[in-house]
């Protein structure tokens, strides 16, 4: 049936591929304009709809930056944030916005980085602006902006879930394809995320997408499990063959259940919501409800899922908070300090 639907799709597929095509090929042309500013910009982006580790991205490639004397803005479109326009998330000092006027990505980035600047708009050019002239920012990461033209940059980074198999993808709505394969040239960096060895089929793909495409592996792994209600940290131990609820609002959320069970080393039972989901607290109480009919020791869910859960949600120590976090190799640090201008004093 799947198959079936993506054929008849297929009609879209062609469409969507020409009005995107139409429009990278404008911008090649130089026809549709981009605005360079004097400090470098990197673009971390998907090629692909849904998720594919961008936000822990983001918060280990500012803390590699700021390591390197950089002052850092992190600009976003902050999705299904409630606020319009620009917002400052967070000034280099002090978070500024709430969960729900930031967008859930960039309050969680505004929590885990250090002295970085975080500018929500969805004018990519008007937050870079800002981060510069106002803030004076030294560098900036531009959050999911791969397609975000309007913005020069000095390096492209892709992310691709490891998970997802390209041979099999094809353009919107029949695929998960933001554009052809023919966008991928403009990539300078693909990084496969979620695994530490990169799969034969995956590499041997893209190349012929792109010989000389510099890929790497960038694997995540569990830095910390702890109780949503007082931080109480919980180790790995602490789950080993217990029963547990999981539930999340991902883009993928299959890669989220599957650190679940290598936790707890036993299948959880599993609940799944749209991406950026808002909780309310009924359906906090139904999921409580659930686990304990299902004799669930514990309910669990993301770093990402937790900013978007109700006040009243503390009053459960049995929700605990997994967080996910990914580290540089420093072969990945040296090639993105290859492709940056020298840091000006």
């Amino acid at each position: 049936m799947l198959r079936l639907l993506r054929f008849l799709l297929l009609p879209f597929s062609w469409l969507y591929r020409l009005i995107t095509g139409f429009r990278n090929c404008l911008f090649d042309k130089s026809i549709l304009k981009k605005t360079r500013f004097h400090v470098p910009v990197i673009a971390v982006g998907n090629i692909t709809l849904g998720g594919t580790g961008k936000t822990p991205f983001v918060i280990a490639l500012s803390s590699f930056l700021e390591s390197k004397g950089y002052k850092v803005g992190v600009i976003t479109r902050g999705y299904h944030r409630k606020s319009k326009g620009q917002i400052i998330v967070k000034d280099g000092k002090s978070i500024l916005a709430s969960p729900r006027e930031a967008g859930d990505e960039p309050y969680l980035i505004a929590l885990k980085s250090g002295n970085t600047v975080i500018i929500a708009n969805a004018n990519r050019v008007e937050a870079a602006r800002c981060a510069i002239e106002k803030y004076h920012c030294s560098a900036l990461i531009a959050d999911d902006a791969f397609q975000h033209r309007y913005l020069a940059r000095d390096l492209d980074i892709v992310l691709w879930d490891s998970y997802n198999d390209p041979a099999k993808e094809a353009v919107i709505p029949s695929g998960h394809l933001r554009e052809s394969w023919k966008g991928l040239r403009r990539a300078d960096m693909l990084l496969v995320t979620r695994t530490a060895n990169l799969p034969q089929h995956i590499a041997e793909f893209f190349h012929t997408k792109q010989s000389d495409l510099y890929i790497s592996t960038l694997p995540f792994s569990v830095r910390k499990i702890f109780r949503f209600s007082n931080r109480e940290e919980l180790s790995q131990e602490n789950l080993k063959n217990k029963k547990v609820l999981g539930f999340c609002g991902l883009g993928n959320p299959q890669q989220f259940f599957d650190t679940i069970r290598q936790l707890t080393q036993t299948p959880p039972i599993t609940k799944t919501f749209p991406d950026h989901y808002k909780y309310s607290e009924n359906e906090i109480d139904e999921m409580i409800q659930a686990a304990e009919k299902q004799n669930c020791q514990f309910i669990i869910t993301t770093e990402k899922d937790a900013v978007n859960l109700p006040p009243s949600a503390t009053k459960f120590p049995r929700i605990l908070i997994v967080q996910i976090s990914c580290e540089l190799t420093e072969k990945i640090k040296a090639a993105i300090i290859k492709q940056l201008p020298p840091l000006e004093n």
